[in-house]
């Protein structure tokens, strides 16, 4: 098969596959359904919360840690979600990536808070991330398999979730470190 061949396979595919998506967004993801009011539900509360407890102050050094876990896991997500390791059948809407609400706003917020409280009150990051991860791999990744809201395969399991949210924490706060040390640099000035 030549190259314009193969291509126009992959794009025929993609074309199918997105119809499909469709498809199967109206029939069981739509308004209509409690799946899509979670969704919807899963994306502004947690934004109505972190508008309230966000320390104005450290607005810009806690919005890039959470920034940073957001690109983090949205593309590790879509990584997952492309070799069908990790699916979210029921999405806010078709056009949107997969892990709209997850990926995007609750993951990230609920990190945000956990490391604006222990670098405010000098807690030990290891432990809080740890427990967050606990929570949020285990707890929330359990809810949602058992609710139909994540689907694993190929040996994927919440282990590997609750491993994948530690890596991506201590990544962030890693990245955090590093561009509060480059704008505390005396040659910056």
């Amino acid at each position: 098969m030549s190259e314009e061949q193969l291509y126009k396979k992959i794009y025929d595919v993609k074309e199918h596959l997105a119809k499909l998506h469709k498809e199967f967004w109206n029939d069981y993801s739509d308004f209509e359904t409690w799946y899509f009011w979670f969704n919807l539900l899963s994306i502004f509360l947690p934004l109505l919360i972190l508008y309230f407890l966000l320390d104005r102050k450290r607005i810009f050094e806690i919005s890039f840690y959470g920034f940073t876990a957001h690109i983090l896991w949205a593309n590790l997500d879509n990584i997952l979600a492309s070799q069908n390791y990790l699916l979210h059948p029921h999405s806010l809407s078709y056009l949107l990536p997969v892990g709209f609400s997850v990926t995007t706003v609750i993951f990230p917020v609920v990190f945000m808070l956990v490391y604006q409280y222990c670098t405010k009150h000098n807690k030990s990051i290891l432990i809080y991330f740890v427990g967050a991860s606990v929570i949020f791999g285990f707890g929330f990744g359990g809810f949602s398999v058992l609710v139909g809201l994540l689907e694993m395969h190929k040996g994927m399991n919440l282990f590997y979730l609750f491993l994948i949210d530690i890596v991506i924490a201590f990544l962030a706060y890693g990245f955090t470190k590093l561009f509060i040390m480059i704008k505390h640099d005396k040659r910056a000035d």
